[in-house]
């Protein structure tokens, strides 16, 4: 309408005047106008990304990642695209496609009553344990895993045919060498009860080292909670998918997981961030903080 006055008028009425005849105040009209350009002008590359397009991403993605739900799923997405995906989005894609499993019904949910230790810094309580997976023509192969239960990161293993005491032992060391930069003193090893982490070896090899030995109560696995998860989440995501048909082909296909799983798999515990890319995050805040604190330092 304001244009229509000013354009009409032969003597070349100013848009202030129109303003004033229309009756239109100035703000309504240029926030009017800003808001028709920036519609006008909305790129391809900000625009909201298809449902062909997610329907595509998530196809991808599950070939790699068949477990993700819909929380972890709109989470890679918006990791991928470069721009924010309602999970509500994602869920009506998943029932189209037929990806969505029935949840479970509260009584079928298992609680713990014992509350899971606490770390409030990484490399403060690493837990032990092992796991078996199966290697075709050479039996049963025994992983033996180390679990920062703060920064959820696989710290280290030892994978082998047979489940000495030794091999939880090397474990640990295996684990130390790729931290070298942790107080013993500070470190706790939480493990359950079983033999090998009971025996007088594992707890001498402990305490050479200067670490800090803690064992869960009996028949209470939920304990040791964070790594009896990972080992879930280890099979149904990197072994149970593949047919062994001896070692070295498990063993090849764990050195790849522990890459993976480090490196490229979000955590919802982690705000959707990899282990790595969360202890990055952590180290840049700390030297951030010190170099605050050493500002302040030489200013007094």
């Amino acid at each position: 309408m304001v244009k229509t006055i000013a354009n009409n008028n032969n003597d070349g009425m100013s848009i202030r005047k129109a303003l004033v005849y229309s009756g239109c105040s100035r703000n309504m009209y240029y926030n009017n106008k800003q808001k028709k350009y920036h519609r006008n002008h909305i790129t391809a590359a900000t625009a909201a990304p298809s449902s062909s397009t997610i329907e595509k991403e998530i196809q991808q993605i599950s070939l790699q990642r068949p477990t993700y739900g819909t929380r972890r799923m709109a989470a890679m997405l918006t990791r991928v695209l470069g721009r924010p995906v309602n999970r509500k989005r994602v869920q009506r894609i998943f029932r189209k496609m037929g990806y969505i499993i029935p949840s479970r019904r509260k009584k079928e949910i298992m609680r713990s009553k014992v509350p899971n230790i606490k770390a409030d810094r990484p490399n403060q309580v690493w837990e032990a344990d092992l796991t078996y997976i199966h290697c075709g023509i050479d039996g049963w192969g025994y992983l033996f895993n180390m679990f920062d239960i703060f920064t959820r990161e696989w710290v280290g293993y030892c994978f082998d045919l047979s489940a000495v005491k030794e091999n939880a032992i090397i474990s640990v060391e295996n684990a130390l060498v790729t931290h070298k930069d942790i107080i013993p003193q500070d470190l706790v090893i939480r493990t359950d009860n079983g033999s090998q982490y009971t025996s007088k070896a594992f707890r001498k090899s402990i305490s050479v080292l200067g670490l800090k030995l803690g064992h869960i109560y009996y028949n209470t696995p939920e304990q040791n909670g964070h790594i009896e998860s990972f080992h879930k989440t280890l099979k149904k995501e990197y072994i149970w998918s593949n047919d062994f048909q001896n070692y070295q082909e498990a063993e090849l296909a764990i050195r790849d997981a522990f890459l993976d799983y480090n490196q490229n798999r979000i955590h919802s515990s982690l705000r959707y961030l990899t282990p790595y890319e969360f202890i990055s995050k952590l180290k840049m805040k700390e030297a951030k903080e010190e170099k605050v604190i050493n500002i302040g330092n030489e200013q007094k």
